[in-house]
């Protein structure tokens, strides 16, 4: 399975962070729980500026953490919680 990360991303309403992976050719929405955010990645707001910071911080680990998740469920979207990460605060 080809998966790609391709930058785009945004905060959405239900306070995730929301970013697109390419799977097989197929664009897919992937994102990351505001308390995953906190928990794992030092956010320390609800702001969108904050939220993406922590993102951009941690990009790495969320994006290996969406990986897995799409290779266990054959490339369907994500929703990543604090759970999903194994580093504990």
């Amino acid at each position: 399975m080809a998966i790609e990360f391709s930058g785009r991303r945004h905060v959405v309403a239900a306070a995730r962070v929301a970013f697109e992976a390419t799977v097989d050719g197929r664009e897919v929405w992937c994102s990351v729980s505001l308390d995953a955010l906190n928990d794992h990645f030092g956010n320390a707001g609800t702001s969108s500026h904050a939220m993406l910071s922590a993102f951009e911080g941690g990009r790495v680990e969320i994006e290996e953490a969406a990986r897995r998740t799409l290779e266990r469920n054959g490339g369907q979207s994500v929703e990543l919680e604090t759970n999903d990460f194994n580093r504990r605060s």
